[in-house]
């Protein structure tokens, strides 16, 4: 029976949410190199048959070889490295609050790269997201403001990897398909990753337990290659406007997500904090027609929802 297409968005939204245990599971027992070249290893291997399968691998020029070059770099390499370091340090809940001000940052991005002009609401909810940020950031001890610390950190600079990502990406699909920019860009960051691990010359541990391996194994088949099928199928059908609403899902999912299976605590600051960054990405991201432009996140990186923006 085919799932109904609101219903495969959903569970695209929670295969994504679901990145941010499963990084930080896999990142206690591996280095967050080791987990990044794990998950688009496999990823790419998948996203490449499929490749095979749909379309014919186009002929590149000079321009388009370069933006694939730099979205793997961005948004495959860099972000993914940063990501995981922030999941060795920080809780998942909370890692996934802070990539919830994706949308912000790629429309302030937006405003300044391509000179997008923001009405006075999207630069409302930019200044409650960047309220809610500063909340989140400095709420590492319950009840109280401190500075934030290096997994906070690696985390905004992932925020600022998907941003160059993701303007990139709407000029690369201006000329190729989403299949084509997101295959692309994961054969280079793979191969990025790979020649940092195998520069690094750090081998995997030979008791590699299940847990770990389970962990890898959704990263890089449910969390990208199964989600970014179903959140492409769902574009098809919907458009990008309108599928790009469950985005928001994505933080709510990889909160709740975490506090479950890994008992990770939510103070009250953390918590208003993340509502106000989800506020403000909620109204910022709104256009006249009342539909969102909420970019997909990069912990899942699949440039699709940009195409229509």
């Amino acid at each position: 029976m085919k799932l109904p297409v609101s219903l495969q968005l959903a569970i695209a939204t929670a295969l994504w949410g679901g990145t941010f245990t499963a990084g930080r599971i896999a990142v206690q027992q591996l280095s967050p190199l080791a987990v990044a070249c794990g998950r688009y290893l496999l990823a790419t291997t998948v996203l490449l048959l499929i490749m095979l399968q749909r379309e014919r691998w186009p002929r590149l020029d000079h321009r388009q070889q370069g933006l694939l070059f730099g979205l793997g770099v961005s948004g495959i390499a860099l972000y993914n490295w940063l990501f995981f370091i922030g999941l060795s340090l920080i809780p998942a809940s909370r890692a996934a609050l802070i990539i919830a001000l994706n949308p912000t940052a790629i429309a302030l991005g937006a405003a300044l790269w391509t000179g997008d002009r923001l009405r006075s609401w999207q630069w409302a909810g930019v200044g409650l997201s960047l309220i809610g940020a500063v909340l989140l950031l400095g709420s590492r001890q319950a009840g109280t403001l401190t500075l934030p610390g290096w997994g906070d950190l690696a985390l905004i600079g992932c925020v600022l990897c998907w941003t160059v990502y993701s303007l990139l990406a709407r000029q690369a699909l201006r000329s190729l398909s989403p299949l084509t920019v997101t295959t692309g860009a994961c054969c280079w960051g793979s191969l990025l990753l790979v020649g940092l691990w195998a520069w690094q010359g750090v081998l995997l541990p030979t008791d590699l337990s299940l847990t770990t391996t389970a962990a890898i194994a959704y990263l890089g088949l449910g969390g990208t290659a199964l989600a970014f099928c179903l959140y492409a199928n769902g574009i098809e059908r919907l458009g990008a406007a309108r599928a790009g609403l469950f985005i928001n899902l994505v933080p709510v999912f990889g909160s709740a997500i975490g506090a479950l299976l890994l008992q990770e605590p939510l103070s009250v600051l953390t918590l208003v904090g993340g509502l106000l960054v989800l506020a403000g990405v909620g109204l910022g991201t709104i256009q006249p027609s009342g539909l969102s432009l909420a970019a997909v996140d990069p912990s899942q990186p699949s440039p699709v929802a940009q195409r229509d923006r």
